[in-house]
């Protein structure tokens, strides 16, 4: 089973993971002291998977992370998050309730209200708030002194409405629906509360005082004590009133850029607590916006229609801040800060988002790559009129001087991408001499009757460094093991031209994105048998020319070779020279030194 990411790419480090399924919802999130071993124990044997983690599994579709400092804090962010997504196979309280706002609506006489939901309409929004309990205590104190309305009746100035509700009567709304108030001074109370819920209070209360006196001055006593009653409530809250709305809560904008675009990460710290994160992708036009720019332009783009929290921490100084601030207390009705820390407990939650953007952004660089070499792989699928897509190509090639120490290499390419630790080495066995058709042979039938014993699965497509006649040999090979069906060719070093097994020549344009995967896959497979037979040279070189020397074992042929590089360093080195590598005597390095004189004469 395939899936849309990739655990060797996933950091060693403590965080929450969320699982999604097919429909991209979120079916499980954990936490882990590191995310690399937690999750691929998924996705190891399931011997010991409990029916349900088999089910699960089974499930799975994609998997995305967040990096946290410790497992302490993974702990608190799972709990965050599995109370906002509420996974199916999670163990979670069942609470489907939304995070809570006050809406004021935008009415002839608005009403003000909690919600769960923030609409795209012209009404003012406070919030979202973590602390239910505090918002509906807000809601009653609101209802208490300034008297809003909070029923739902459509009031019509053409209607008699004779009949008002009881929070007409407890003396919790001001009337309106019977006319008991005019529309201006219901949008004085209205005024009055929206400060409130601003946290204005001392303002409020003065501005309150200032109109009780006047009041009073006038003789309208029974105003003046509506008022006064207001002040002395309001006065009273200022000490025991629950705050729903303080430092604690703020998003943390961070960054990650790269030529074409800028990668925003964006954490939800409601409480104290990472409730969640959203990733975005701004484009950086012609690549040279500066990262400080597209961020003013995420954050005027964002908040056009999401909640705005008191506080919002950002990498950089962003243009327009001062115009920026201005817009967003129009928007939410609180004075924002906008501001970039430099230290304490703001900075680590911020550089902790800048990880987890730096994260996303490779992310995302490694998906496009993967999706351009599928359109390449497709396209040579096409160019070569291949019946399945080339996932797994293996490559030959030969190397040998003059038909001495001839190594065959193989190397493996998936998706694209060079897998070492499937490369081989063939010493040639079976051939004397230079014949590189007789060699290519040797090696296909024995890469493919191994495959064959092992049971291992077979490549996509076989690719020969070679012409006509290595590309016969390794057919032939092919056709003895009954693998004649597998897909092969050559390619041509002086032209770059595609030779087929039935020698068919197949000429793609030198700027053809198939043309240049198979190059670079036929001339990784070219170096590394360069550097095999290389390797066998040095070691029968170094073989035959230190074993003959008394006191000299594999540990200080090792630090010779390492030192002078090369047999005919060691050879032309003094006696001095040879004492300076560790493990060399002054009498073993006379001996050296004698024995290769002794070789040239």
């Amino acid at each position: 089973m395939s899936y849309n990411f990739d655990i060797s790419q996933f950091p060693d480090l403590p965080g929450v993971y969320l699982m999604k399924d097919k429909s991209d919802t979120v079916i499980y999130i954990g936490k882990a002291r590191s995310l690399k071993k937690r999750v691929s124990q998924y996705f190891q044997s399931q011997r010991y998977h409990s029916p349900k983690t088999r089910t699960l599994v089974k499930h799975i579709d994609d998997v995305e992370y967040i990096v946290t400092e410790s497992e302490l804090e993974a702990l608190i962010t799972e709990a965050s998050l599995i109370k906002k997504h509420k996974p199916r196979y999670n163990v979670r309280l069942k609470d489907d309730k939304r995070y809570p706002y006050i809406k004021v609506t935008n009415s002839k006489y608005p009403r003000i209200y909690l919600t769960r939901r923030r609409m795209m309409d012209d009404a003012l929004y406070f919030g979202p708030y973590t602390n239910t309990r505090a918002v509906r205590k807000t809601l009653d104190i609101i209802s208490r002194i300034f008297k809003i309305r909070k029923c739902k009746t459509k009031i019509d100035a053409n209607k008699d409405q004779s009949r008002p509700c009881l929070n007409y009567h407890i003396k919790r709304c001001l009337g309106p629906c019977i006319g008991a108030v005019s529309e201006t001074e219901y949008k004085k109370e209205l005024d009055s509360a929206v400060r409130f819920l601003k946290g204005e209070s001392t303002g409020l209360i003065k501005d309150l005082d200032e109109k009780m006196q006047q009041l009073s001055l006038n003789q309208e006593y029974e105003a003046a004590g509506v008022v006064r009653d207001q002040v002395v409530a309001l006065k009273n809250l200022t000490q025991q009133q629950v705050v729903i709305s303080g430092t604690d809560e703020r998003d943390v904008i961070a960054t990650a850029a790269d030529e074409d675009a800028v990668y925003v990460q964006l954490f939800y710290i409601r409480n104290g607590n990472i409730v969640g994160r959203s990733e975005f992708i701004m484009d950086r036009g012609d690549g040279e916006v500066l990262v400080p720019e597209v961020l003013s332009g995420f954050i005027k783009q964002y908040y056009q229609d999401s909640p705005v929290p008191p506080e919002i921490l950002v990498q950089y100084d962003i243009p327009e801040r001062d115009l920026i601030k201005k817009w967003l207390y129009h928007k939410s009705g609180m004075d924002v800060h906008i501001h970039v820390p430099l230290k304490g407990d703001k900075k680590r939650i911020l550089d902790l988002a800048a990880r987890n953007a730096q994260m996303s952004m490779k992310q995302s660089q490694m998906k496009q790559e993967s999706q351009k070499t599928n359109e390449v792989l497709e396209k040579l699928k096409s160019d070569l009129l291949l019946e399945t897509l080339p996932y797994h190509i293996e490559a030959f090639d030969i190397s040998n001087i003059s038909g001495t120490d001839a190594v065959g290499s193989m190397v493996v390419f998936e998706n694209g991408a060079p897998v070492n630790s499937k490369y081989r080495q063939f010493n040639i066995k079976n051939v004397e001499g230079i014949d590189d058709f007789a060699m290519i042979s040797e090696v296909v039938y024995r890469r493919y009757s191994r495959v064959l014993y092992e049971n291992k699965p077979l490549p996509d497509l076989i690719l020969i460094d070679g012409g006509p006649g290595q590309v016969s040999a390794a057919k032939k090979s092919l056709e003895g093991l009954n693998l004649g069906n597998i897909p092969m060719i050559g390619l041509a070093k002086q032209y770059e031209h595609i030779i087929s097994p039935d020698n068919e020549v197949i000429i793609l344009s030198q700027k053809s994105d198939s043309l240049k995967l198979i190059m670079r896959i036929r001339d990784e497979a070219h170096r590394f048998a360069v550097s095999s037979h290389r390797r066998k040279r040095t070691a029968k070189l170094t073989h035959s020319a230190l074993d003959g020397i008394q006191g000299i074992g594999g540990a200080k042929k090792r630090a010779l070779l390492e030192y002078f590089g090369s047999i005919d360093g060691i050879m032309n080195a003094s006696v001095k020279e040879l004492m300076k590598v560790e493990g060399i005597s002054k009498n073993l390095a006379q001996r050296i030194v004698d024995y290769f004189e002794n070789e040239k004469s």
